[in-house]
């Protein structure tokens, strides 16, 4: 799997084939499908991973912060960090099928782990809005992540553009987000 891993970062997601994946590997068809049932089941298998390796990374930023606010800019922080430090484990996560056939629902356990990744800041957002119903936490956790999101894929698709500094753009972007009401 650390093979494919690896394939992945470095080819195009639509393009990989089984063939791809056991060349490189140096083992045979019939042998990878003794593991998995097929390249999705496979391709599945390494995203689980790396969204796993991203909650991990997450839980250790946060693990000994306090003060709710502070931790969410942690978990923020390490979330950019982490796309900055892996950005092909990064694009393989987020990775969006250009086929001309019609989208397709992803794998229930992806959906899952996905999630899973974020509930250190579901938990943190959570934290620093007490008062705030379950669907508003979870709100405004996923418009910090697309904010988050929409940085780290910038500063991979347009490293020349000047963004602004990480970790001001961080403190105010949890300052405006976490605003609690009077």
């Amino acid at each position: 799997m650390a093979t494919t891993a690896e394939l992945l970062e470095t080819h195009d997601l639509d393009s990989l084939s089984v063939r791809t994946v056991t060349s490189a590997t140096g083992v045979s068809p019939t042998a990878l499908y003794l593991h998995f049932t097929d390249l999705p089941e496979l391709l599945r298998a390494v995203k689980k991973r790396f969204f796993t390796e991203l909650r991990d990374a997450l839980t250790a930023a946060a693990a000994d912060i306090a003060d709710p606010s502070e931790r969410v800019r942690a978990l923020a922080l390490a979330y950019l960090a982490y796309a900055r430090e892996h950005v092909g484990q990064y694009a393989v996560m987020f990775h969006a099928h250009r086929r001309t056939d019609a989208p397709s629902t992803p794998a229930p356990e992806l959906v899952e782990i996905g999630w899973a990744a974020f509930e250190p800041l579901i938990d943190a957002v959570g934290a620093v809005l007490p008062a705030a119903p379950a669907d508003e936490v979870r709100e405004t956790s996923v418009e910090l992540w697309l904010a988050l999101h929409g940085r780290a894929q910038l500063s991979v698709a347009m490293p020349w553009f000047d963004l602004p500094d990480e970790t001001r753009y961080v403190t105010r972007l949890v300052r405006q987000l976490l605003v609690q009401p009077t």
